[in-house]
């Protein structure tokens, strides 16, 4: 989302996942698929589609390598590093590391692209894929206790 904003892709663009293996330093990023020999060549819209561990780290060190604070301060304007606020005890605080703290690391900017090294609990992980299908109207979450319809519970 954040090299979509920021103009480095294009849905339409596309990203070479190769056999589904992504070496960055000492690590190798592995796509589902890399024991089939995995996607190849897909779309940005694709790697998503497809949860491409590979094609994400390709576009977020592609796009970010040279500033990559650029990439979590725009990942703190989502507020992704902010609770909701919802009305349940004991909503995990949300951890996105920063450049230069000290469990930063060289493979810190990859990981991060697919979800390692960002601590996020499950419901919001959640809202924000509903903020993507919100046109980026992020909307807390609201538990419901019952629906009523013309006086009765349905």
């Amino acid at each position: 989302i954040a090299a979509l904003e920021d103009g480095y892709v294009d849905l339409n663009d596309t990203i070479d996942t190769g056999d589904g293996t992504f070496q960055y330093y000492d690590k190798v990023v592995r796509d589902e698929q890399y024991k089939h020999g995995g996607y190849g060549r897909i779309t940005v819209a694709e790697v998503f589609e497809y949860s491409s561990n590979v094609g994400m780290a390709k576009i977020v060190t592609e796009s970010y390598k040279s500033n990559p604070q650029h990439f979590v301060d725009r990942l703190y304007r989502m507020r992704l590093n902010e609770c909701l606020g919802i009305e349940i005890k004991g909503e995990g605080k949300p951890v996105i590391r920063y450049p230069g703290e000290k469990m930063w690391s060289g493979i810190s900017l990859a990981q991060m692209a697919y979800g390692y090294e960002v601590r996020l609990t499950p419901l919001q992980t959640l809202a924000f894929y509903n903020a993507i299908a919100n046109d980026g109207r992020m909307v807390k979450p609201v538990f419901v206790k019952e629906l009523m319809y013309h006086g009765k519970t349905i």
